[in-house]
This record gives structure tokens, C-alpha cells and sequence, in this order.
């Protein structure tokens, strides 16, 4: 489950990113800028995928033990 301070990393990462970017943006050739931003872009968007992977896989656990502990209740399993 994503917490407050999960949220805090987040924000904390995308302002980071954003500076870096722009620091990128101002001592670089634009096409060299450009290739490097794309790639903090890029690596953003994996952590992203990844929690959001993360978080599924914790809910599908979660439903699955309260599946199997109705079953147990149920039939006494």
C-alpha cells in the first residue's frame, strides 16, 4: 500500500528529475540534452511500473489469503 511517505518520495524524485533535467537542458548540446532527459524520463517511468507491479503483487497475496482463510472457515481446510 503506498504511504504518505511513499508519496513524498515521489514528488521529492519528479522534483529532483525536473532540476537535473534542466541543469542537462542548460550545459548541453540541445541533442545531447535531449537524449539525457529522455532517459531520466525513461528511468521514471520504470520505478513507476515497478510500484505499480509491486502493489498488484501485494493485492493478489492479500486476496488470496482471504480466500484461503474463507475456505478454511468454510469447509474446516
Amino acid at each position: 500500500m503506498i504511504t504518505i511517505q511513499d508519496l513524498d518520495n515521489i514528488v521529492g524524485g519528479k522534483i529532483a528529475n525536473e532540476l537535473g533535467k534542466t541543469i542537462i537542458r542548460n550545459n548541453f548540446p540541445p541533442s545531447i540534452a535531449e537524449r539525457m532527459c529522455d532517459a531520466i524520463d525513461a528511468n521514471e517511468k520504470a520505478e513507476h511500473f515497478q510500484r505499480l507491479m509491486q502493489e498488484w503483487m501485494e493485492c493478489q497475496q492479500r486476496q488470496q489469503q482471504i480466500v484461503q482463510a474463507f475456505l478454511q472457515q468454510w469447509y474446516g481446510k
